[in-house]
């Protein structure tokens, strides 16, 4: 149980960290870096797909 808990925050803190990479990059040098921004998408989708409540 802790687990996922403890899974849920590392890749919503991994999210975070590549959107704000993300957004320094296009303010600072007008430009997108696209891995980036993949990587943002695809560790709050996992963030998201994680149960962290007990079934039943």
């Amino acid at each position: 149980m802790k687990l996922k808990w403890v899974l849920k925050i590392v890749f919503l803190l991994c999210a975070i960290l590549c959107s704000v990479v993300v957004g320094i990059m296009y303010t600072k040098l007008s430009f997108i870096d696209w891995p980036y921004a993949i990587g943002a998408c695809f560790f709050l989708m996992i963030s998201l797909v994680i149960p962290v409540k007990k079934k039943g």
